[in-house]
């Protein structure tokens, strides 16, 4: 069985605790603090509901956590692909010469003390679940927290798990050492470059600005100021996809943070939110609809964009 680049199975986590999250606002400035008058929860878990139920409508096999009741509150809990990943034993094979891998779980240091509570036991041993002990693999780069360096999953990654091709830009969230120890272990190239967001600030996470599914990738390579790592980024990315460039007004509509995702019959569906799906040109609409026949999983988070900072990308989590 060949690599895939997207999934048939994602992994969501209801909002239970959905609010402002007043650490993690200081670098993410996506994040905009609440206006008194709206009930951020309540919108929050309406506009989470109606994507999930869109996701599951088409077909696309997610599993569902809710953590209500343990007592632990976490803000930004639905956004899960920042401390897990998961790639299969054929992702993981032909490393350091050898032919066989096996499944592999990836536990990942976060930046902001309360966003680590978000690595329940529950969730980890329902991950672990997924294949016998024997066949899996578990690399646990939490510790790393006491180091005060951190690697947040595939919002600090955007991969492309076919050509084995691991993008990142460096940021406080994002550790170019941790990232190449992270390559080293899981055989892929490290592609490292810096981004700036249209206030000139660090962008925080990879997956804002980046996205990569089976045939386009979705890039905004004017965030890029360095031209040798923006070349860099775009030849490498034009060998073996076609480029969608994005400007930053897109990237301030979600338009980078979009994943594409298959259902039970392989139809393949770039999921992005509505304001991402606004802002997308009709030429680039065009471009990725013959290229994910699907089409598009479309449905408006306004709240969860606006106050937790992230987009659909982050809420979801490949399971491989």
């Amino acid at each position: 069985m060949s690599r895939q680049q997207s999934s048939k199975s994602i992994l969501m986590v209801e909002p239970t605790h959905f609010e402002s999250n007043a650490q993690a606002i200081n670098d993410n400035t996506f994040m905009n603090k609440p206006e008194e008058s709206i009930d951020v929860h309540k919108m929050g878990v309406q506009e989470f509901t109606r994507y999930y139920e869109a996701l599951v409508e088409k077909g696309v096999n997610v599993k569902l956590f809710q953590p209500s009741g343990d007592g632990i509150e976490t803000p930004d809990c639905l956004f899960p692909n920042n401390w897990f990943s998961t790639h299969s034993a054929e992702e993981m094979s032909n490393i350091n010469g050898c032919s066989g891998g096996k499944n592999t779980l990836v536990l990942y240091p976060m930046c902001h003390p309360n966003r680590r509570l978000e690595r329940r036991s529950n969730i980890i041993e329902y991950l672990k679940s997924r294949h016998s002990a024997d066949d899996l693999d578990v690399m646990d780069f939490t510790h790393y927290e006491n180091e005060n360096k951190f690697l947040e999953g595939t919002g600090s990654f955007v991969l492309d798990r076919v050509n084995k091709n691991a993008y990142i830009c460096i940021s406080q969230r994002s550790n170019k050492d941790l990232a190449q120890e992270w390559c080293d272990k899981l055989g892929y190239n490290l592609i490292s470059f810096q981004s700036l967001d249209s206030n000139n600030k660090i962008v925080y996470h990879t997956n804002v600005i980046m996205a990569i599914g089976t045939k386009i990738a979705v890039i905004c390579l004017d965030s890029i100021p360095n031209q040798q790592e923006r070349e860099l980024v775009q030849s490498t990315l034009s060998k073996t996809h076609t480029i969608i460039d994005i400007s930053k007004d897109q990237v301030n509509n979600f338009c980078g943070n979009v994943i594409e995702v298959q259902n039970d019959k392989g139809d393949q569906f770039l999921v992005c939110s509505k304001s991402s799906f606004d802002a997308f040109t009709d030429s680039q609409k065009d471009i990725i609809s013959k290229n994910c026949n699907g089409g598009f999983i479309t449905r408006e988070i306004p709240t969860i964009q606006s106050v937790g900072g992230g987009g659909i990308r982050c809420m979801i989590a490949e399971l491989n």
